[in-house]
């Protein structure tokens, strides 16, 4: 077993892991834990498991066309390389984001899922502004090929992707007319940050006039709908002697046509600066959004100096605090409010809600799940605006923004219905199945064992006496903990009883129902 507490030390543990210990680090990692999962990585090593979560994955199944009213493209068959259709678009913008849901909701034991949607609230893109199903899945791609690799090729090829010179404004950026918008983008949000303030739109790492500079570098890069692409076009190139501040060591970048792009993104990620920025911002999406100066000393800063050191490569970086012993204290388990993706198909996958036979009856749900993080504040591919959602980034509150008024009942309301009527889709109901929870536990037939279990698979810390006492009344209000034993083992002796199985189901998703609303739930 591993020793936790209180740490702010990048040494990583040592001993095999127990059961805590690989749930908090798979629901860090992915969106949800299932037990099965949780119990595969006990009794390993940390190396061993994060060798795991950070294994290269095969490229998935393209999304497929399950509206009929998309006429080019047959229900089934992928319309990723379909010519445009205006008249189509919005039918494959509807498949695209089913299919990204999907993704998440069946993933493997990999950190790649995760990492993929941090990239999107990182190079922020929104849907109803790039508005091209196919631009979209290319720079859906173009994120999940990095999830896990060199970011600086990853801004490389984002700089010229086609949904990101659609967003920020790239295709209209020419020597006549420069276009700053991905520039101030790109040093701002997307990688050395604004730094303090010394004068009047000058920070410390970047000026104006570098942002000037920038957007004439970026000039000529347009877009074809119909090869889906980008390219250069050196008649709408500046070709002039671009001059930086001495943020940049008063750096110079002669035209080099259409590579010079990368030399702009070289000399960003040659500042120490960037890696501290880009490993703050992952410091807050796997581990916790506070950074106190302890923090930014004894892990930010050797976090960054690992990140720098790999050119950017990202992999090293996450298994250092991923491993280490800050990332297991005690302190920090349960510590996250969980995003509305982390909570709706965290759902799913822990109380393990079978999917339909039927391919298109699942895009179908899978829409509705993402209908279900709209109305709790997370519309997957359209945050509201370039600096991504602010349950990252804004101070003081962070995470916390994710609970108000309106989202706690959608969250409620969403548990509820899935230990009720579920959500049918095409004669297919999705439902939380009680007993596919009861056949992992040890004993059942015991309440207390019941409903702590139960919690292990929920709740990523354990409950209290009160609790459980608070939580038998939901079970069997009033009545002593033999009335359940004797109302399971009936059960269990004749599973075809259907007035008894009726009995425990309801019972269960009782419980389940009550467990599910608990706050602990909320948090990861």
């Amino acid at each position: 077993m591993i020793s936790t507490g209180k740490s702010h030390s990048l040494q990583a543990i040592s001993g095999n892991l127990d059961y805590s210990q690989a749930l908090h680090l798979l629901d860090r990692c992915t969106f949800g834990a299932k037990k099965k999962e949780v119990d595969a990585l006990i009794g390993k090593s940390i190396s061993s498991a994060l060798t795991t979560l950070t294994k290269v994955q095969a490229t998935p199944q393209p999304p497929v066309s399950y509206d009929a009213k998309d006429l080019d493209v047959p229900v089934g068959q992928t319309w990723i390389n379909a010519v445009y259709n205006s008249t189509y678009n919005s039918y494959r913008l509807r498949s695209l984001r089913s299919w990204w849901i999907s993704l998440m909701m069946q993933q493997d034991v990999s950190l790649v899922e995760k990492m993929t949607l941090f990239w999107h609230n990182h190079f922020v893109t929104e849907t109803e502004v790039v508005n091209t199903a196919t631009f979209l899945y290319q720079y859906n791609q173009l994120l999940r090929k990095y999830a896990l690799g060199n970011i600086k090729q990853l801004v490389y090829e984002m700089t010229i992707n086609p949904a990101m010179l659609v967003y920020l404004n790239g295709e209209s950026n020419k020597a006549t007319a420069p276009n700053e918008n991905y520039g101030r983008e790109l040093f701002e949000l997307f990688t050395v940050g604004k730094g303090a303030l010394i004068a009047d739109g000058n920070y410390t790492n970047y000026t104006e006039a570098d942002i000037r500079e920038a957007a004439k570098v970026l000039t000529g890069w347009k877009v074809s709908r119909s090869n889906y692409n980008s390219y250069y076009d050196a008649s709408r190139h500046d070709k002039t002697t671009k001059v930086f501040s001495e943020a940049f060591g008063k750096t110079i970048i002669q035209n080099k046509e259409a590579e010079e792009y990368k030399l702009l993104v070289d000399m960003i990620f040659s500042k120490k600066e960037t890696a501290r920025y880009l490993t703050r911002k992952i410091y807050r999406w796997l581990m916790y959004y506070q950074i106190d100066q302890t923090i930014e000393d004894q892990i930010i800063e050797p976090l960054a100096t690992t990140l720098y050191n790999s050119n950017y490569d990202i992999k090293p970086m996450l298994v250092q605090l991923l491993s280490s012993e800050h990332f297991f204290s005690s302190d920090y388990f349960g510590s996250q409010i969980k995003s509305p993706i982390d909570f709706t198909i965290g759902v799913y996958r822990k109380c393990e809600i079978k999917l339909s036979a039927n391919l298109t009856t699942n895009y179908e749900m899978w829409n509705e799940v993402f209908y279900s993080n709209r109305n709790m504040e997370m519309s997957v591919g359209d945050p509201p605006d370039v600096a991504g959602w602010p349950q990252y980034y804004k101070e003081p509150s962070y995470y916390k923004l994710w609970i108000n008024s309106a989202t706690v009942p959608a969250r409620t309301t969403y548990t509820d219905t899935m230990c009720a009527s579920g959500v049918s889709k095409s004669g297919f109901k999705y439902i939380i199945d009680p007993f596919t929870l009861t056949s992992q536990l040890t004993n059942p037939s015991d309440a207390t064992i019941l409903i702590n279990e139960l919690a292990r698979i929920l709740l990523p810390v354990s409950l209290t006496t009160s609790q459980v006492t608070l939580l038998k009344e939901v079970l069997i209000p009033g009545l002593p903990d033999s009335t359940w034993t004797y109302e399971w083992n009936k059960y269990a002796s004749n599973p075809n009883d259907a007035a008894q199985k009726s009995l425990i189901s309801k019972k269960l998703l009782d419980l389940l129902k009550a467990m599910l609303r608990m706050p602990e739930f909320y948090l990861a």
